[in-house]
């Protein structure tokens, strides 16, 4: 599958460029298909009209009008679609990352996260709606920023959702370590991700995906996976969710597929397990 890189990919659509930074008014039919997509720097987008999902290696989001999203540079799975006849619409800033580091120098010291963030999903207020309102018409009116007047555009946004969420902020521009190949799997375990997405999230061929994984693991990935989903069935079996729910909820088009592999791994059927734990 083609990878898609931006914002490279996208420098046809209606923009304002000032030296490494791009505003950009992005228009498309889109599809519920999913595409890969490589950051090249990092991207604020904001959902006009329609709807964007996003996976990355530590987690996914969806984004509707009224949200916007922080996303760092590195490979993502997205898929943008409109709801009605009319195209799907975005306003992305796009930005180098070191802008982000010279940002957090000037900021108090944060406790080091825990774990990386994959992005960060906010709402819109409407300060930052007023933000977007004002970039969107100086690119309609086919206006031109300097690169002085653009770093402080920049500036100006990461400031507003510094003040929202400085952990995260934190998160996305201190050090960069790639999230282990176990929690990426976890975070997109109800997702319908192919192994091959998953390795590209990983940012892996697929056969160095499967290696490192069962050398970090023990396990294959499909297995791990395959194993996980049961007992996540498993779970809401002894809650008293219904057999004929549970079975799509994890992934199976067919409940006799679903009844195989959990007796396969726990030595009895749904119904069985399910009428064991009310006694």
């Amino acid at each position: 599958m083609e990878i898609i890189q931006v914002p490279q990919a996208v420098k046809g659509q209606p923009q304002i460029a000032a030296g490494d930074i791009v505003f950009l008014n992005y228009r498309d039919r889109g599809g519920p298909f999913r595409s890969r997509v490589l950051f090249e720097c990092c991207a604020f987008s904001f959902v006009q009209h329609g709807q964007k999902r996003i996976y990355r290696a530590g987690g996914n989001t969806t984004l509707r009008y009224g949200h916007g999203v922080l996303i760092p540079e590195g490979n993502s799975i997205i898929a943008e679609h409109s709801n009605t006849d009319a195209l799907y619409q975005s306003f992305i800033v796009f930005f180098p990352a070191r802008l982000g580091h010279e940002f957090m120098a000037g900021k108090p010291a944060q406790p080091q996260p825990k774990a990386n963030a994959p992005y960060l999903y906010f709402e819109v207020d409407s300060y930052i709606q007023s933000y977007v309102d004002h970039l969107r018409s100086l690119i309609d009116q086919r206006q031109t920023l300097s690169a002085e007047m653009a770093v402080l555009k920049i500036r100006e946004l990461l400031t507003a959702l510094y003040e929202l969420a400085p952990d995260v902020i934190t998160a996305l521009f201190g050090a960069q370590n790639e999230p282990p190949l176990k929690h990426l799997v976890e975070a997109n375990l109800m997702n319908p991700l192919t192994l091959e997405e998953l390795a590209f999230l990983a940012n892996r061929s697929l056969s160095s995906f499967k290696r490192d994984f069962e050398k970090a693991y023990g396990v294959s990935p499909q297995k791990y996976i395959r194993e996980r989903r049961l007992e996540m069935a498993a779970a809401e079996l002894d809650k008293g969710k219904p057999v004929s729910s549970v079975y799509l909820d994890y992934g199976y088009q067919h409940l006799s597929n679903f009844n195989t592999a959990f007796r396969r791994q726990y030595g009895s059927t749904p119904a069985d397990w399910a009428l064991r734990n009310k006694d």
